[in-house]
């Protein structure tokens, strides 16, 4: 029937090893016949929550659609065909049990979908790979402020999604979350421009282009005296006139960064609606020197001059806006935003299953897709000889733990 193509479609996308790895983090325990568990499969879970997430139908829905479907197969082709489709008569609070616990595993799902070393890509802006990083914010109806977060990393060549992490509403944007490849250069707004970040891109041998946000990213000359920003962008007077120097990052406990202070002059009218931006994110908050330097771009970076030139830099960051419209699309068309309540445990679950069902969604137009009874097939693309600077155990751990299992909440950022 339609449903049970759909599924064996759907299934043949996942990642390999999507059953052994929820064997293997406890969520699923063999056991003899004769104790007779209603759920031996993850399958048997798996199948109902992602059509409630895909849906965004209530516990009630997914529960009696799949109890329908098993006793329809059982009527038209027999017992032994329903237990074969994995389809089992769980309760709606059996299946919110399995969905509080389930985020962990989800979250390693779409890590392994998104595979960023196979996914690592020959083309090149100046020899880069170029990888454009932000993150949006989730509210549940009727709450106050944030309730989780979605960070994204997205490769600028063909758009593809090399990254993705949740948190909640005490993470923070940071490039530290993901794992950095030699000769990437990792671009993002001012809310990753800190030396920390910096210092993370850098030492993994890839370069780093952010725009400068102030108090947050102190600079210093080749001396060690402290860069004066606004005494040299001051110097810029005309529209469209560009100017860099060269400036220094400190990271606590760190040796200093070397890098370069990129600017250009905006007309008056982009100035005005830089300065109105500042003022809705920041209220009352907004110091007269942001307002002030909003009459400029300020871009710091640590690619050298020779291969990729001030001119460049500030084109290459224009760029950045890409990610901002895949967030909308994932918003707006996958239900991102559609929290289903206020449990932190319930709410990863939710996103990693939005973003697992994503991935399925782009795999299927990609020339990688598998269709059953076919074997999946994975695309072959040139990859770096060299590896990737990872996330440290910790942040890795978060990343791909079980937050149910662990009571704790959704996994933070450095």
């Amino acid at each position: 029937m339609a449903t049970e193509l759909d599924w064996e479609f759907v299934k043949a996308q996942l990642p390999a090893g999507w059953r052994e790895l929820a064997v293997e983090r406890g969520l699923i325990h063999p056991l003899p016949p004769q104790l007779h568990a209603k759920v031996t499969d993850i399958e048997q879970v798996l199948r109902p929550l992602l059509y409630r997430i895909g849906l965004e139908s209530s516990l009630q829905v997914a529960v009696s659609t799949a109890t329908a479907a098993r006793k329809e197969i059982a009527m038209e082709e027999g017992e032994g065909a329903a237990q074969a489709a994995k389809l089992v008569e769980l309760s709606a609070p059996a299946l919110h049990y399995w969905e509080r616990k389930l985020a962990g595993y989800l979250a390693e799902l779409v890590a392994r979908m998104l595979d960023p070393e196979g996914l690592f890509s020959s083309e090149r802006w100046s020899g880069y790979e170029v990888v454009v990083v932000d993150g949006t914010t989730e509210t549940c109806p009727g709450a106050d402020g944030t309730t989780a977060r979605v960070l994204y990393a997205l490769r600028l060549s063909d758009l593809a999604t090399l990254g993705c992490h949740a948190t909640d509403k005490h993470g923070t944007e940071s490039m530290r979350i993901f794992d950095v490849h030699k000769d990437q250069l990792w671009m993002g707004d001012r809310f990753y421009a800190n030396p920390y970040d910096i210092a993370w891109v850098n030492d993994a041998g890839a370069a780093v282009l952010v725009r400068y946000k102030f108090k947050a990213l102190p600079l210093y000359d080749a001396e060690g005296a402290s860069f004066d920003v606004m005494k040299h962008v001051q110097q810029i007077n005309e529209p469209g006139e560009i100017a860099e120097w060269p400036v220094c990052v400190h990271p606590k406990n760190h040796t200093p960064v070397q890098g370069r202070l990129c600017a250009v002059r905006l007309p008056e009218e982009e100035a005005e609606k830089v300065r109105a931006r500042l003022r809705d994110e920041e209220g009352s908050k907004v110091s007269a020197q942001s307002l002030e330097a909003a009459a400029w771009l300020i871009l710091f970076t640590n690619a050298p001059a020779d291969r990729l030139p001030t001119a460049k830099v500030l084109a290459l960051y224009r760029l950045r806006w890409q990610v901002e419209l895949e967030i909308r699309r994932d918003k707006s068309l996958g239900g991102m935003a559609k929290l289903p309540n206020f449990r932190d445990d319930t709410i990863a679950t939710w996103l990693y299953g939005k973003l697992l069902i994503q991935q399925i969604a782009r795999k299927t137009i990609s020339p990688s897709v598998a269709f059953p009874p076919s074997a999946v097939r994975i695309a072959s693309l040139p990859a770096s000889g060299a590896r990737p600077r990872q996330a440290p155990p910790l942040h890795r751990a978060r990343r791909q733990r079980d937050v149910a299992r662990d009571g704790s909440r959704l996994p933070g950022h450095p």
